[in-house]
């Protein structure tokens, strides 16, 4: 054995290390064959790497130019079946059988904890193997699963030359799309190769001038198209990129590389590289993301060149792969058309996910390293709500993911005006919402009002602060889309992992840090414009203003001189604006949830942020994928602090909601209602199911369920009447 061991640590080549393993382990148990499978995880699939027999080694069949590699299921045959159970599997066949081989040993592969792969033998005696010790060959196995594992790279490299395969990931938004890839962003080298061969300096020069005037033209028309939408939002996106179009020197720099000879497709990227670097060096984050906006319209220009004119530029029918994206980049590209997204990372945060969501953007997340190696143009299918990305798929495999999206879609919605328990308690239905198309979704679900407005996501999108009448115009659609229905406006949540780069400094623990009321405070300008904007939006309305992270009575009675303070100084200037609103605060800190009684004493109304208040209850960072089985929102400590906000909450408990996730969990509602709270607010498409769930029950049931959960103490019994309860109320 230590005589394979030097073998196998003095081995720098796969192929030959390969079959000096095979070939040693062979004689030592006299096999007629023997062959490795390697187990590719993104696909879950073991694939023939390589073979060995007495007259040849096949180690060109693994990736040949004309053959892709045999791969097996995991499920109906052996080779799967020794991976998945982990043990020696002896085959025998009948002598009759004309099997070439009468006897395999199939040997799983291990690296310490992981299944590498399985190794075969074969011979053509019948029971050839039986005497073999399996304790000594696993041993020996073993050493080839170490070595192996460190040649996965290069072994997986050829695996993978022209396969299909399947990529599984963390899902952020649902939804299934088909469309071609498209690497963030692709190198505008690479787009500018497939141009047309360069013409003359009068023809280089038309070429760019028509190039620059579709782009100018394309992104009027996306503001245009969005006049009755998010009109202020695409124009916080697009301003810089129509600046930049418009900029002389910019232009004129690429105009002065054509004039001296250059192509117009050079032209442009040794402009848009020198800006880029420009901006890629400046200290100031903000400042630096802008090179992102110079690339992405280095890449409008040369897209434009090489179609035609009635074609240009767009992001239709395209899956974009990135391994980081910013907001700003995402709401451009769902205003853009694009199919999809799937960004390489272990974690997504909690802004990209809820903005992905808003627009209806099929999102994945996978840690495969091997996603940012994807051609642009590979033909994908991502089904985002099973968590899965399928690359070249076969038609058996589209048809049948398709045809689940089409069945799905066949259900139809029945909206009910109130939400109302079975004996006829009213339970008000209203929407967290991101942006206005949220909120047009969100009277098309029958939803009772604006619960949660995130008014952080157009500083978040623009990554800068906004002025009180950019604020005022995005927060007076969002009120303007509620006639007669009550609004909730909450301050800005900045901080935690909602950072305004470049204005929000980095901190060591920024969910510990300066985030929400903490940040506005110590930004009182900026608290004060958008006070004055939100005082503004709210003429003639149902407005509330509710602060985000309050942690006691002292910062809400601050905001609230803030607030007076925004007040007079409007009715001052005999500016149009609500002179009463309603002030309200988040109950989603545990020092918060301690002082119910207090923040009741000051406020109009108090609403509970289930997402925070239970990270910080159970120390866990909610946006750490590794953390996400002790995130539990049905924890009975969480309970329990929920029953208890509830009861001191007093007499403001009727204009006490819940605005976390779990306001929409199915066993949680009755328990809302048993807790005698009357509001709930979910995202607009979560409207109608939860009514649909608070209509089977009565007040009666409800508080039973109440009961019997907080009489819950440990986990273990939490997930026993989880079970219990899904089986009695199965999902509507």
């Amino acid at each position: 054995m230590s005589g394979k061991v030097a073998l196998f640590e003095s081995s720098l080549e796969v192929d030959r290390f390969l079959k000096d393993a095979i070939s040693l382990l062979m004689a030592q148990v006299d096999a007629s064959l023997g062959a490795v499978f390697v187990y590719d995880d993104s696909a879950q699939e073991l694939i023939f790497s390589v073979g060995y027999d007495k007259n040849d080694f096949w180690d060109r069949m693994r990736c040949g130019d004309k053959e892709a590699p045999k791969r097996f299921s995991l499920d109906g045959n052996e080779v799967g079946r020794a991976f998945t159970e982990g043990t020696v599997r002896f085959l025998s066949y009948d002598e009759n059988s004309n099997h070439p081989f009468l006897s395999k040993i199939l040997i799983p592969i291990l690296h310490g904890p992981d299944k590498v792969g399985v190794f075969m033998m074969a011979h053509t005696g019948k029971n050839s193997f039986n005497s073999i010790d399996q304790a000594d060959l696993m041993q020996a196995v073993s050493l080839l699963g170490d070595m192996l594992s460190e040649a996965m790279v290069l072994i997986n490299h050829e695996m993978c030359c022209t396969l299909p395969r399947v990529m599984k990931g963390m899902k952020t938004s649902k939804g299934v799309v088909e469309g071609r890839a498209l690497p963030v962003w692709a190198d505008i080298e690479t787009v500018a190769e497939h141009l047309s061969p360069p013409g003359s300096i009068e023809v280089e020069s038309a070429l760019f001038d028509r190039a620059l005037s579709d782009s100018i033209k394309q992104l009027e028309d996306l503001q245009d198209s969005a006049a009755s939408d998010d009109r202020e939002m695409v124009a916080l996106i697009f301003t810089a990129q129509m600046y930049m179009l418009k900029d002389q020197s910019l232009v004129g720099k690429m105009k002065t590389l054509i004039n001296k000879g250059e192509p117009a497709s050079g032209a442009v990227q040794a402009i848009i590289k020198e800006y880029a670097d420009r901006f890629s060096s400046m200290t100031e984050v903000r400042l630096a993301e802008k090179a992102q906006d110079v690339r992405d319209l280095g890449f409008r220009l040369i897209t434009n060149m090489g179609k035609p004119r009635d074609e240009g530029f767009s992001y239709s029918g395209q899956i974009v792969i990135s391994r980081h994206i910013y907001p700003s980049d995402l709401y451009r590209l769902a205003v853009e058309k694009v199919a999809g997204l799937v960004l390489q990372g272990t974690g997504v945060t909690a802004h990209i996910s809820i903005l992905a969501q808003s627009l209806n953007l099929p999102v994945l997340i996978t840690d495969d390293k091997s996603l940012l190696t994807i051609p642009e143009g590979t033909q994908l299918l991502l089904d985002a709500g099973e968590g899965t990305l399928y690359i070249n798929p076969d038609e058996k495999t589209r048809k049948s993911i398709l045809a689940k999206v089409r069945k799905s879609g066949q259900k139809r919605n029945v909206y009910t005006l109130k939400g109302q328990t079975v004996d006829g308690i009213e339970i008000n239905v209203a929407a967290n919402i991101n942006i206005l198309k949220d909120a047009k979704e969100a009277v098309r679900q029958g939803a009772e009002g604006i619960g949660l407005y995130r008014s952080e996501f157009p500083f978040i999108l623009k990554n800068d602060f906004l002025s009180e009448e950019q604020q005022y115009r995005i927060y007076r659609s969002i009120v303007l889309s509620q006639p007669g229905k009550p609004v909730i406006l909450r301050t800005a949540d900045i901080g935690g992992d909602k950072l305004l780069q470049g204005r929000s400094e980095a901190e060591s623990n920024p969910f510990l840090g300066v985030r929400g009321i903490r940040f506005s405070l110590a930004n009182i300008e900026m608290f004060r414009d958008q006070i004055r904007a939100m005082l503004r939006a709210g003429k003639d309305a149902d407005l509330g203003i509710m602060l985000p992270m309050v942690s006691d009575v002292d910062e809400v009675i601050q905001a609230k001189e803030e607030i007076e303070l925004c007040l007079e100084q409007l009715s001052r200037r005999n500016v149009p604006h609500n002179a009463h609103p309603r002030i309200g605060a988040m109950v989603e800190l545990p020092s918060a949830a301690m002082s119910v009684i207090e923040l009741a004493g000051e406020t109009d109304f108090l609403s509970i942020g289930t997402n925070d208040l239970t990270m910080y209850l159970l120390a866990v960072d909610r946006t750490n994928e590794n953390l996400s089985h002790l995130y539990r929102s049905h924890h009975p400590t969480v309970l329990r602090v929920l029953s208890t906000i509830a009861e001191e909450a007093g007499d403001k408990r009727c204009e006490l909601s819940v605005c976390g996730n779990v306001a929409a969990d199915p066993m949680l509602i009755p328990f809302f209602i048993g807790l005698g709270i009357r509001k709930l607010s979910v995202s607009p498409f979560q409207v109608e199911p939860v009514k649909q769930q608070i209509n089977r029950f009565s007040l009666k049931e409800a508080e039973k369920i109440t009961k019997e959960l907080l009489a819950i103490k440990r986990v273990k019994k939490m997930e026993e009447y989880i079970e219990v309860f899904n089986k009695k109320y199965p999902a509507i």
